[in-house]
């Protein structure tokens, strides 16, 4: 016979700031909605009579509702959108200095392999051939 763990409102809510904390790593984040499912957290632990009463707060979809009405998440928000601008930015300007050392890389390599050829070149000696002579009859 299992159990469900009944929680305080004190360990809920730490539980859910560590949740909340974990973001994008936690199980409850919604990558397509940029949301923490705070309805699934809360129902998985049994919290349904907070759940209602969060939505009568907040109203329903709780998740859209609850979130949407902190000025802090919207900063949050808008921030992460600014990093993912700049680690796209970064990561385009890694590749293309990536790009341009394989194009130097390249170009050096090119220049040695010449080089080395003219090295032999110069080493060759030329040796010249007997001089046979030439019979008329």
């Amino acid at each position: 016979m299992s159990k469900e763990k009944e929680w305080t409102l004190e360990e809920l809510l730490k539980s859910l700031s560590e949740e909340v904390a974990l973001w994008e790593m936690s199980r409850y984040y919604i990558r397509e909605k940029e949301l923490f499912d705070i309805e699934r957290f809360l129902s998985e632990r049994g919290a349904h009579e907070l759940m209602s009463l969060l939505e009568e707060k907040y109203g329903s979809p709780l998740n859209e509702k609850f979130w949407s009405s902190f000025l802090v998440y919207h900063k949050l928000k808008k921030l992460r959108e600014e990093i993912k601008r700049e680690e796209e930015l970064h990561e385009e300007k890694r590749r293309r200095y990536l790009q341009a050392l394989e194009e130097y890389r390249t170009a050096w390599l090119e220049w040695v392999q010449a080089w080395l050829r003219e090295e032999r070149k110069r080493q060759w000696k030329v040796i010249e051939g007997r001089k046979e002579d030439k019979k008329t009859s």
